[in-house]
């Protein structure tokens, strides 16, 4: 699904489920394409949805995160850790970035301009179009054209990731995808689907591709009550 580049950064509005997208295609690429992965954290926003959290999970599936400067990386500043401009010399590593949500996280991206000028990369916007700025198409793309003055590159994708939580449904998401689809101006790249609510024969009834999802991030009330079960 990712294709030929080995650089993908992933945005998207907050709360689409970027960083849950990111934490998957980093595990994908692990497991099939058998090469080193790192994820780049460049969340310096989102309190909850770190995907540098899930630092020690990630290792055990071979899978390096790098986020903010050392002593700073659970703090909102943007301290970023030298070590990312490594990872663009190292032309064998897989790398996703997960970036800031909105227009943000392309200002973070563009730091690296200068890195990126001579090496293609895939900037995805995840579109949960049940969520703000999402659910209508023209903030849609309205936030895409940010971004991509922001970070200096263009969007070139989308990722649609319809749904409502725990409360999604296959209506919901099929509701969604055909939102989605008439967001003609970016290719659609594939449909993220959880687990939980996957069925092989999604597959020929969207004729997109599809990613299923394993959730990672879990919220912090969540946490208390799979504790308690």
């Amino acid at each position: 699904m990712i294709g030929k580049r080995r650089l993908t950064a992933i945005c998207g509005a907050f709360g689409t489920g970027k960083t849950e997208v990111s934490v998957n295609i980093a595990i994908e690429l692990a497991a099939e394409q058998k090469k080193r992965v790192i994820l780049v954290d460049l969340d310096i926003v989102n309190l909850y949805f770190r995907s540098r959290d899930k630092r020690n999970e990630l290792a055990a599936k071979g899978i390096k995160i790098i986020s903010g400067a050392k002593g700073f990386e659970n703090a909102d500043l943007p301290a970023l850790a030298p070590e990312i401009l490594e990872v663009f010399a190292q032309k064998e590593t897989l790398v996703v970035f997960d970036l800031g949500g909105s227009d943000y996280g392309g200002t973070v991206l563009s730091r690296f301009n200068e890195q990126l000028k001579d090496e293609k990369i895939n900037l995805w916007l995840v579109v949960n179009p049940f969520r703000p700025f999402n659910e209508k198409n023209k903030d849609t793309l309205a936030m895409a054209e940010q971004i991509s003055v922001r970070a200096r590159l263009p969007v070139n994708g989308i990722i649609a990731n319809p749904h409502l939580m725990n409360q999604t449904t296959i209506e919901d998401i099929k509701q969604g995808v055909e939102q989605i689809k008439q967001l003609e101006r970016y290719p659609l790249k594939f449909l993220t689907v959880m687990e939980d609510y996957y069925k092989p024969e999604m597959e020929e009834e969207f004729a997109i591709p599809i990613m299923v999802l394993s959730k990672n991030m879990i919220q912090p009330w969540e946490q208390k009550f799979t504790n308690l079960s």
